[in-house]
């Protein structure tokens, strides 16, 4: 497939609703909810956490292309140097969890080991006890380089999320960090603690 191809029409024929960077990081903010609330609900279950983090790595790699192009776009449009390597760059830089995800992303979609942006890099899902502040369950960890413990995925995502959304605040995409103005999640919590 040629770059013209891939840079022509518009996205919502294949995507119905991501439009752009934006709607892109909204779904970004859906899969870690996603990813969190399993947590929460199905914590004797090892495969849909497995299965949400994937989905959160496949949509941080996913944002980092809708990223580097809509940047590359606009910067080329004002008659600015623009460098797709620079903006990859500058996201890396500025979201430390973005590697890992890409290693993850890719591994999931090419059913092949890619340990070049993640080396000595691996998940693991471990069955904790519990105790007075946590109950019984399944917790995902990302183990990095050394064999040393990062944090549970929940705190690696959530920290992602609010990363991301400062680069691409430094990067010109101007949009409210604040995902319960989105209305999915104003139903989510009307659901859980009812209309206020």
């Amino acid at each position: 497939m040629n770059r013209r191809s891939q840079e022509a029409g518009d996205p919502r024929h294949h995507t119905a609703v991501i439009t752009d960077v934006q709607s892109m990081w909204e779904k970004l903010t859906w899969d870690i909810v996603q990813f969190e609330e399993l947590q929460r609900s199905m914590p004797d279950l090892p495969q849909p956490l497995g299965f949400a983090a994937i989905n959160v790595c496949l949509s941080a790699s996913s944002l980092r292309d809708w990223t580097a192009t809509a940047w590359v776009k606009a910067r080329r449009a004002s008659d600015k140097r623009a460098s797709r390597d620079e903006v990859v760059a500058y996201i890396y830089s500025h979201v430390p969890q973005q590697r890992m995800c890409e290693a993850i992303a890719n591994t999931a979609k090419h059913s092949m080991l890619d340990s070049g942006s993640w080396p000595e890099g691996r998940v693991e899902l471990i069955f904790e006890e519990g105790d007075e502040n946590m109950p019984p369950g399944y917790v995902l960890r990302h183990i990095h380089e050394g064999g040393q413990y990062d944090s549970i995925a929940l705190n690696a995502f959530t920290s992602m999320q609010r990363c991301w959304w400062g680069a691409l605040q430094n990067l010109g995409f101007a949009f409210s960090a604040n995902p319960l103005a989105f209305e999915w999640r104003q139903r989510q919590i009307r659901a859980i603690f009812g209309d206020r």
